[in-house]
């Protein structure tokens, strides 16, 4: 084990270069530390992505990034070269040792709790003279931590002078509590337990601090503005969902069905048991009715694809305290300016009617907002290859979080 942590020690710094999947290179990053690295691909919008364990000895090195991608290489001086797979594709990679380039505003590790629940972040501040407007940056759904997209969008709020904090979801990274457990008021007083570390921050204008949340953050953000409408000052919402949370969980797995392209009669049984099942997660039905309707179909692949959870899993707990709150009361009750951005592709939530449904109730009460939806994008506001179409690297959006950088700016400095 110490020959492993010298050899990986090796390792220790910033590496530069590329990535090359079928003659398609992508600008890359890694910091590594003993044991440890990060990852950072500007292009694809994540930054400080932690990988898994690295392992090297006598030159050989090996680690992965995502659970998935995983690369071996060799160890020459300052080059590291070698391979990398995704399941089936791969390609090479090269990297350079150099120096870092130093950020142009300083990184504070920071804790506040909501309750009894200890929450760990990342404060990204300007420094700039003067007290600076600031967004706490919320999760979507899932065990989501403070690295990768929020570390990108708070680095590019931050270089434009809006301090940003970035945490870990509660139950993930560093964070105390259990995520599964908890209600959407749990989640959006967890947010507003940052919003008041920022609010009381000398460094930090009380009245210009804001939320930005994608997807599932884009529920917590509007429920918080409601929970504390004095500590709210705008929102930025992305890919959010508009009504129940159940009517958009039926709504994404039905359009994911159809990719399965089942026969009709099979789409439709499939949907019935989908239907059945979210019914009686959420207690409008019963989990025998669901049992006796799923029965029949065990052994097909589509049941098999769907993986319902076992009666004594998670799921139950959390979908009965999520799945029947409604999204537009809610947004009812904000009065905060509002930023709506949506992918043109999403297949999670239908992005003309939710900015319809959504613009509604800001507009019964005068509520100002801004909307568009972003052309070729998919639910996380990036471009993907077509699977009948040549292969090029995913990337971001173009324009989306230069928009949304400028939009806040604007916000935060009233």
């Amino acid at each position: 084990m110490k020959q492993i942590l010298a050899a990986a020690a090796m390792l220790a710094g910033h590496w530069s270069g590329t990535m090359v999947e079928q003659g398609q290179p992508l600008k890359v990053d890694f910091d590594f530390a003993g044991t440890g690295g990060r990852f950072t691909s500007l292009t694809q919008r994540a930054m400080d992505y932690p990988l898994d364990e690295v392992h090297a000895k006598d030159g050989a090195v090996g680690f992965t990034l995502g659970g998935g991608i995983v690369f071996q290489a060799k160890l020459a001086g300052d080059t590291l070269a070698g391979t990398f797979k995704d399941g089936g594709p791969g390609g090479t990679f090269v990297l350079q040792r150099m120096a870092a380039a130093p950020l142009p505003y300083d990184v504070q590790d920071v804790t506040f709790a909501n309750g009894g629940v200890d929450l760990k972040g990342t404060l990204c501040l300007p420094r700039t003279p003067g007290r600076h407007g600031a967004v706490v940056l919320v999760h979507g759904s899932g065990p989501e931590t403070r690295w990768g997209t929020n570390r990108y969008i708070a680095d590019r709020l931050a270089r434009a002078g809006t301090a940003a904090l970035i945490y870990d979801k509660r139950g993930s990274g560093e964070s105390k509590g259990d995520w599964r457990t908890a209600s959407f008021e749990d989640l959006a007083r967890d947010a507003l337990a940052g919003v008041d570390l920022l609010r009381q921050r000398a460094d930090i204008d009380p009245t210009r601090v804001g939320i930005h949340g994608h997807s599932q953050g884009g529920v917590i953000g509007p429920l918080a503005a409601t929970l504390a409408p004095d500590k709210i000052s705008f929102l930025v919402a992305e890919d959010t969902f508009a009504g129940p949370q159940y009517a958009q969980d039926l709504y994404r797995v039905g359009h994911a069905i159809k990719e399965l392209n089942l026969k009709p009669a099979d789409e439709a049984d499939a949907m019935r048991v989908y239907r059945l099942f979210v019914d009686a997660s959420r207690g409008a039905a019963t989990y025998d009715a669901f049992e006796k309707a799923a029965a029949p179909y065990r052994g097909t692949d589509w049941y098999k694809w769907m993986e319902f959870p076992p009666r004594d899993g998670w799921v139950w707990g959390w979908a009965a305290k999520t799945a029947n709150f409604d999204t537009l009361p809610v947004w009812r009750k904000v009065r905060a300016p509002v930023l709506l951005i949506y992918g043109e592709k999403d297949a999670l939530v239908p992005p003309d009617e939710s900015i319809a449904a959504i613009g509604a109730e800001l507009g019964r009460s005068g509520t100002p907002y801004a909307a568009f939806i972003v052309p070729g994008a998919v639910h996380n506001l990036t471009i993907q290859p077509d699977a009948s179409g040549p292969f090029f690297w995913w990337h971001q959006a173009p324009g989306v979080v230069d928009t949304v950088v400028d939009w806040v700016r604007a916000r935060a400095s009233e």
